[in-house]
Formats: structure tokens, sequence, C-alpha cells
């Protein structure tokens, strides 16, 4: 089942969905944001996105924010680097 999270970036609420089953217990996690899915791969306790991901229009403050989110939900390690 789906997890809603939202989170204030900008002065605008941004609400997206965890798609993986069992977030805490994974290395890579799928994100429905914004009518687009991101996957977040889990390496040396930071989050980045996958490589064969079309970047071209990510904001990275906002990718940045939702790894932050998915951090202190989760309780994994925030640091991200965006590719």
């Amino acid at each position: 089942m789906p997890i809603l999270l939202r989170i204030n970036h900008e002065k605008t609420d941004v609400i997206f969905q965890v798609i993986t089953e069992k977030p805490s217990m994974q290395s890579q996690l799928e994100v429905f944001m914004g009518g687009k899915t991101y996957i977040f791969v889990k390496t040396n306790n930071s989050w980045i996105l996958s490589e064969n991901q079309d970047l071209s229009d990510v904001n990275p403050t906002l990718i940045n924010a939702v790894a932050k989110a998915l951090a202190l939900r989760f309780r994994i390690n925030s640091a991200l680097h965006v590719i």
C-alpha cells in the first residue's frame, strides 16, 4: 500500500507517494510525485536518484527535501547527491 507524505517546499505543499512495499527495509525506493516515478537508491547511508532516469526536469532542492522527508519518516540518513 502506498504511503502518502507531504512536505512544504518553497512555500508550496508537495504531496508524494512512496510506492515501495516495506520502505524501511529497502535499499531502493520508488516515489511517485508530480505525475512521475522517481527511484531513490541508498548507497553508503545516502540517497541518490537512480542513474537511468531522465533528470532534465528535476528540481534538485525539491529532490533534496523529499530525501530528507524520507530519512525522517523511515529513520534513514538524508544525505542526497543529485546526479
